[in-house]
């Protein structure tokens, strides 16, 4: 396992060209529906970003764990930074915190932060419901009721324990009507949240969950497979179960598990050894010898072992030598024929789903079937799967280099341990939009939208502000510019003028001045005394009541009015609570301190009284008059 040695800025600039110049992703031939141009337009409307981001894909297998650490260049191109596949004792439970310190230090060696990188991981689709369903064609925001309630009365659910998503296929037409193709799926919600959960627990939260067949789908869509066929297949054999798969136009229509395997094809080869060793042994000693029976399970171990690794191990060569290499192929002949039961119910299981694919589909025909598996089985058998089922068969490699996908560090050297990476590169691969994913359903992708719409109004509301603050600016710039034209002619008129200044003009403008003061000072002598008591009204507060206004005149020699100088003399109550009629006469001499009409006013008496049944602060206040 190797790591991933970072990328210069040279070859990241290169890599934008290359981005650029790129030719567009077309899509391969037209299906009998007419549901491609949807389709293509679904693929083409995925966000393209060259934003460069770090996924990891985890298949959490029976007794290993496998992962693969991609990086994303662009929209179609990859680079794999590094892999591994780690085996752990299958009878831990995944609960256990021994099982979350096996799983730690391993996401932590490859994701780093928890938030470097995103993390896919598969689950068992053993218990997952994929259902393609047809609902007529209707407004987009009435889809998921529609599509939720048509999948209710096909196979009813409750909401609480089962987990709900669909994905769109496309648009048909049925008996002259649209319609719309969907794919909906059913999971336990207990076993996504238990992954989550384990993850979660660790410190690495994941990105997304989904199915091995929605790996295989990831790998189709973002070119990682590439066929020229409009509808493929993909058989997964596995240990004790398998799986087929039909994919339309890089979309999955059909899925279906099949109770038969690698297992059920070593059963057999075991009951056929055994019985032929067991039948040998008893025509040739009758008698119940233990030391020959022990002897006999242990030949039949020894044989069984041999089956197993040459039609199920990880290397097929023929040996060097012309004799063993005839003995190899009698011994083929033996074996292939005692597994040969076990291997036809497999093949009529994937021919009814093939046919029913067809029936559903106008007769359209699955042209290649991918097969993978977590061992490698013999090309006779692979072979003996296409022969019987007409269609061409290929083992699936998913480290297969091309421009759009460049390996840092060396793939494994064996084809049945690089087919077995296939379900961790697909969810390496995969991301929101592209792969449905079992933690970002149809009611999250309803909030981001309604996220994003808020977000683009918040975008357009700021963008009409720009606008409209520009306008002003434009609009105040032009204001500008006028004003300092009038006043470039103002300075000229003013240059124009040639005013002769004498003493007679500034001996009249000063008369003039003075007449005009004395003017206005008549006018303020004349109202004074009403502005005096308009001030003492406007300053006097609700709970001071004054009894008395009285004002001495002070006769100043010289001056033509008397009333020029003198003092104010208020008589007044505070009323209210006795505890505060201090403050509010305190208060009270403030405001009229600050008037501009008064002058140091004094409290020259002061008492506490009873009147009217309360309580009041009787004083008198004296005011200089300015």
């Amino acid at each position: 396992m190797a790591k991933y040695d970072e990328i210069s800025s040279t070859e990241r600039l290169l890599d934008l060209i290359r981005d650029d110049n790129k030719s567009e992703h077309s899509p391969s031939n037209t299906s009998s529906q007419g549901a491609i141009g949807h389709r293509l337009k679904k693929l083409l409307s995925i966000p393209v970003t060259f934003k460069k981001v770090i996924s990891v894909g985890l298949d959490l297998g029976h007794d290993d764990l496998k992962i693969i650490k991609i990086q994303r260049v662009s929209e179609y191109k990859f680079k794999m930074l590094e892999f591994d596949r780690i085996p752990f004792d299958p009878d831990i439970s995944r609960e256990s915190p021994q099982f979350h310190q096996f799983l730690k230090p391993i996401l932590a060696n490859f994701c780093g932060h928890p938030n470097s990188a995103e993390i896919w991981c598969t689950t068992s689709s053993a218990r997952v419901e994929t259902r393609q369903i047809r609902i007529p064609k209707v407004n987009s925001r009435l889809i998921p009721n529609s599509v939720y309630w048509s999948y209710q009365r096909i196979s009813a659910f409750n909401e609480k324990d089962i987990l709900f998503d669909f994905e769109i296929l496309g648009d048909v037409e049925e008996d002259d009507k649209a319609k719309i193709d969907v794919m909906a799926y059913t999971a336990p919600k207990s076993e996504i949240k238990d992954l989550k959960d384990l993850f979660s627990k660790t410190g690495f939260p994941l990105t997304g969950i989904s199915i091995v067949p929605f790996a295989f789908q990831s790998l189709l869509r973002t070119g990682r497979i590439k066929t020229a066929e409009a509808h493929i297949s993909s058989l997964y054999i596995g240990r004790d179960w398998s799986r087929i798969d039909i994919f339309s136009e890089g979309f999955l229509v059909l899925s279906r598990g099949i109770k038969a395997g690698v297992k059920t094809m070593l059963e057999a080869l075991r009951s056929e050894i055994e019985g032929n060793l067991f039948e040998l042994s008893i025509a040739r000693s009758p008698t119940k010898d233990t030391t020959r029976i022990r002897a006999i399970k242990k030949k039949l171990k020894h044989e069984l072992e041999q089956a197993r690794q040459l039609f199920f191990g990880e290397s097929h060569d023929p040996p060097p030598n012309a004799p063993q290499e005839r003995k190899r192929l009698l011994k083929e002949d033996r074996l292939f024929k005692m597994i040969l039961p076990a291997l036809e119910r497999l093949v009529q299981q994937v021919e009814r789903t093939l046919r029913h694919f067809a029936m559903q589909y106008e007769n359209v025909t699955v042209g290649k079937i991918y097969i993978s598996s977590g061992m490698e089985p013999h090309k006779r058998i692979l072979e003996y799967i296409g022969k019987e089922l007409g269609v061409a068969t290929e083992t699936l490699d998913p480290f297969v280099e091309n421009p759009s996908f460049i390996s840092l560090v060396p793939v494994p050297e064996t084809a049945s341990e690089r087919s077995s990476y296939v379900p961790s590169m697909g969810m390496a691969l995969s991301r929101n939009g592209l792969t449905p994913n079992f933690l970002h359903t149809y009611k999250d992708k309803k909030k981001v939208v309604n996220i994003q719409r808020i977000n683009r109004g918040v975008f357009a509301g700021f963008l009409l502000l720009v606008a409209l603050c520009v306008g002003v600016s434009f609009w105040q710039d032009g204001q500008v510019k006028a004003r300092e034209l009038k006043l470039l002619e103002l300075r000229q008129q003013l240059d124009g003028f040639a005013v002769r200044v004498d003493k007679k003009l500034i001996l009249k403008l000063v008369n003039e001045t003075q007449i005009k003061f004395r003017e206005v000072r008549e006018i303020g002598e004349k109202y004074f005394s009403v502005a005096v008591i308009s001030e003492i009204t406007d300053l006097t507060p609700v709970n001071v009541r004054l009894l008395s206004i009285l004002t001495q005149v002070n006769n100043q020699p010289g001056r033509k009015k008397a009333t020029e100088k003198g003092t104010v003399i208020l008589d007044g109550i505070v009323q209210g609570n006795r505890l505060v009629l201090e403050s509010t006469l305190a208060g009270y001499l403030m405001e009229l301190r600050n008037s501009p009409l008064f002058d140091h006013p004094t409290i020259s008496k002061k008492s506490f009284e009873r009147i009217e049944n309360k309580d009041g602060l009787r004083f008198t206040a004296r005011l200089n008059r300015i």
